[in-house]
């Protein structure tokens, strides 16, 4: 599980903000920034805006993604792929040509994930347990 700095997107100013209130893990950020209200709440407790919190929730929702790390992450989201539902909306094939795409065009990562490894994140996110699994 991804410390709360590892988060891709997450800057050092952020991460120290959620470590004053107890959130040191992807996991315990998750938890306490799911639904409008607790977003707006740790908002409030940390300083840091909600759409900036809403951008690294969906960034950690990524990241439990079998094989999904900051970098891959990234590229998805520069790809306009924002979120585990939109990613489990798409097939396979349509995420690996926009991921070549984007890395075509701006070069992200050196290494672009596996057809296999692109599968395997779309089956993940089409799995209607994988929301509730975290």
């Amino acid at each position: 599980m991804p410390t709360i700095g590892q988060v891709a997107g997450m800057d050092h100013l952020s991460a120290a903000r959620l470590r004053r209130v107890g959130i040191k893990t992807s996991h315990a950020f998750l938890k306490k920034a799911r639904g409008e209200e607790r977003l707006l709440s740790l908002s409030e407790a940390t300083g840091i805006d909600r759409t900036t919190l809403w951008n690294l929730a969906a960034s950690a929702d990524l990241m439990r993604l079998e094989g999904m790390g900051g970098a891959y992450c990234g590229l998805l989201r520069a790809a306009g792929i924002h979120s585990v539902s939109q990613l489990g909306r798409m097939s396979s094939e349509e995420v690996t040509r926009a991921l070549v795409t984007v890395n075509h065009n701006r070069r992200i990562v050196r290494r672009l994930p596996s057809p296999r490894e692109v599968e395997v994140w779309v089956s993940q996110a089409s799995d209607p347990g994988f929301a509730d699994s975290e």
